[in-house]
This record gives structure tokens, sequence and C-alpha cells, in this order.
């Protein structure tokens, strides 16, 4: 489920009944996911018909029509052939639980499932059975959590701002779920609940707003879960892809497995010892020689989507938060370090062939480099790994988590983590702390501005 664009700002009063209520929500957020994306995530997590699927639990936290489910459902049943197990009801009751809040989406979803049963040859009172045994029509974020932990779960949660949460809906939640998880969108908490009942090693897909890779309002999430997942990098996926009609947002997949032994603070602090004694790695974001030619307006749409990254300079950083303006850069290098054959994208090279007089004059094309690279190379592959972002001059030092794959603009500094483990020192450095950990290490210019320069970031003190 998801936000759509078209619908407009709309207050709820708390008198509503609880099924006005629901059918209020469903309004906004009942936008599904198309074939294609589900069949990628389920890939991604490993629900295929080639693992023995009747030892595992999935959980679909907003089921919506049963689009997940449908092709759960069918690879399940593959497997049990596969492995020659009988796909009867007591073997395959348990082995999915999804949630639908409204009644007539849940009818359909059921329907949905019990036909691709059908279809897949399963006994008819088999498939009622289990039809009604996977679906629940219930609110995943008010149900209680399942007596075992689930292996995998997958889904598209809906995603609304708080605000616009039928009042009566809002009560309830508010009374029932962490203080930490609402205020910002809805799909955050379910996010946290569905990892919260995932068990350790269990992994996750989830199609929804990249928003909580940078807001304020999922700083608490991020803090609880990043030290607890290992995330998987994944390809951009547009909008036309993955839903069914138009969302005003910027969607992401998010593939995670949940660490076996998580690792939830910072190694064993010694007197003396420094970030760059710990293995963190400090970088600057690349310098492109023409912002301009490179770096794209949200309203612009005139080159390949494939070679476009997010990026962010240091006004769209705050303490804790990335305001992204919506401007994205050029990747001019593959994912194989290999600068990019402008003859495959031709509308970066048109693009490009109108800065070329301009970019055709800087150092490195007349030492001898390709008239379109920019200065430093510019490969998303560089910046996919979870990273804090850091201003290179700031009044007051600041920093924020991306763990997307946001390429930072050349006045912006990344720290990234071993084993990518960066929750923890975000934990440390976040509200002030990276002011107060350079203190006596960055210099002051003038209008008391600091510098946070790579050298004085690897001297911070653990």
């Amino acid at each position: 489920m998801f936000r759509s664009s078209h619908l407009q700002e709309a207050a709820f009063p708390v008198a509503m009944t609880q099924r006005d209520a629901v059918n209020a929500l469903h309004a906004q957020c009942g936008i599904y996911t198309k074939s294609a994306v589900v069949n990628t995530m389920l890939d991604a997590i490993g629900w295929h018909d080639r693992a023995d699927l009747t030892q595992y639990r999935l959980l679909e936290p907003a089921a919506g029509d049963g689009v997940f489910v449908v092709e759960a459902a069918r690879r399940l049943v593959a497997a049990c052939r596969r492995h020659g197990i009988s796909p009867n009801a007591a073997v395959l009751r348990d082995c999915i639980r999804a949630f639908e809040l409204h009644p007539r989406e849940t009818r359909k979803a059921r329907a949905n499932v019990l036909k691709a049963l059908r279809d897949a040859g399963v006994h008819p009172s088999t498939c009622k059975t289990l039809v009604c045994a996977w679906i629940l029509r219930a609110d995943f974020l008010l149900s209680r959590p399942a007596e075992l932990p689930f292996t995998h779960a997958v889904g598209n949660p809906p995603y609304v701002r708080w605000a616009k949460i039928p009042a009566r809906l809002r009560t309830q939640y508010a009374r029932s779920l962490p203080r930490a998880m609402i205020g910002g969108d809805l799909f955050v908490p379910f996010l946290d609940r569905a990892l919260d009942q995932l068990c350790l090693d269990g992994r996750c897909a989830f199609l929804c707003s990249d928003r909580w890779r940078f807001m304020r309002f999922a700083e608490h999430f991020r803090a609880k879960w990043l030290p607890q997942l290992n995330i998987s990098p994944q390809g951009a996926v547009t909008v036309e892809e993955a839903y069914v009609r138009d969302v005003d947002a910027y969607p992401s997949i998010l593939v995670a497995q949940r660490k076996h032994s998580a690792v939830a603070c910072l190694p064993a602090i010694r007197s003396g010892k420094t970030l760059k004694d710990y293995g963190f790695e400090v970088k600057v974001g690349p310098a492109l020689g023409h912002t301009s030619a490179y770096v794209i307006d949200p309203e612009e749409d005139e080159v390949e989507e494939e070679v476009l990254r997010p990026w962010i300079d240091a006004s769209e950083i705050s303490d804790g938060e990335i305001s992204w303006s919506g401007r994205r850069v050029i990747a001019t290098y593959g994912d194989d370090g290999a600068l990019i054959d402008l003859q495959a994208f031709p509308l970066v090279r048109r693009r490009l062939e109108r800065f070329r007089p301009v970019l055709r004059k800087r150092s490195i094309v007349r030492n001898g480099a390709s008239w379109y690279r920019t200065i430093d190379r510019v490969c998303s592959r560089d910046w996919e790994r979870p990273k804090l972002l850091v201003p290179e001059i700031a009044k007051v030092p600041r920093l924020a988590l991306d763990v997307s794959c946001t390429i930072p603009s050349h006045g912006v500094y990344a720290i990234f983590a071993p084993n990518d483990n960066i929750g923890p020192l975000y934990e440390r450095l976040s509200n002030g702390g990276l002011a107060r950990a350079l203190e006596g290490i960055a210099p002051k210019i003038k209008g008391g501005y600091s510098r946070c320069y790579k050298r004085f970031l690897e001297q911070i003190a653990l």
C-alpha cells in the first residue's frame, strides 16, 4: 500500500466510525505493487521453490489485494512439488501469515489466493482452510505478536504522513505503539513491528519510501535497527516500475537480513584510539568539474534514469536529517569502474554536448582525459554503503545518517564503518556529539566556522 500523488490534504474528525476511518485510510494508501517487483523482492529474500519453504514462515503485514501472498503461495506449492511434499493444510497452514485492515480488500486477497491455489492443483477444501489461516482481517499494528517468529517478511507497507491518518486510528496507534516510532510516516512503525517479529538471520524485503534513510522522524528507527541489520544494496526502482498507479514519492526496496549476533556498541574504548585507528574510512564527495553539467534538477527528465543517483550538498544536511531537494547526479562511471560509453546513453550525451565547450577547457581534459569525464570518479558502487555525512565547513559541526546510494557533493565528507556497522557511531556523534568530539581538533575560521576536514574527522577519539 502507498500514498497517491493525486490525493489532497484532508482532516478527519475524531467522531467518525471505525469503518469510516479504515475506509479513509485505505483511500490514501490503497496503491499496490506490480507483479514484476513482487517477484524481484521474493527472489531477494530467498522465497523460491528451490528451498523447502515448508520449513519457513512468511509475514506480509499489509496484504492489500494479496499480490505478494499470491506469488508466495505459488512458490510454496511449487516447492512442495519439487521436494515431494504433499501440499496439505497441516503442512502449510503456518507457512504464511498476512494482515489486511480493509474488509473488502481482505475478501479480494482471499479470492485471489484461493484461485492461485486451485490453479496450482491444491485440493479445494485445503485451499479454503489455507486462505482463512493465511490472511487475517486485522490491523497489523494493533495485533498481538505471533507466538513464533517469522523467517521471512515482505510487502509494501502503507505510507501516509502521521497528521493525515484519520484521528480515530491515530489515537489508537499513539496508545499502542512505541512513542519513538510514531509522529512521522505510518510505514515506519510497520517496518519496526515487522522487524521485531523477524527471527535472527531472518530476511525481509519492503517496498517503501526512501525517507526512512535520512529524515529526522526515522532517527530512532535507524538507531535501533541499523546495528541489527545487514542491508543489501539494491538498484533503483521507479514509480512506474513499482506501482499500479502514480504516487508522489521516491520508492526504494529495503532488503535486509537480521544479524545473528548484532553488535550493539563500538569496540572497547582504549585511551588515544581514534576513528582511523579503528578502521573507519573518511572520504570527500567527488569533484565534478562543472556542477551544472552533471547535476540534474528535480523537474528535469532529459537523461536516462539508470545513470542518475541522488545528490546532496551541505545545505541539505541538518543535524540528524537530510532534506533532499530531489537533485540527481550523472554517474559517469559504471559499477565496473570504467567510464560510461556515451553511445549507450544518447540522452546523457545530448545533455553534456551542451556543456562541451566549457568541459573541454578543464585541465584534466587538456591533459588527455575524455572531454565528458568528471574530475573524480562518480560511481554509485563507491557510495552505496551506510555512511555518516558531514558538511566540510559548518558554524556548528553536524552530521546525518545515510543508508541509500546518495552521492555527496565535494563539500561533504562521508564516514564509513568497518563491517558497515555505522549505527553506534551515529548515536554517539548525533545531537551535538560531533561538535563536542571536534573541540580542540577542528580549527575555527573567519565567522567562527569549523573546518571538518578528513584529517580532523579521523582524529576523533573513541
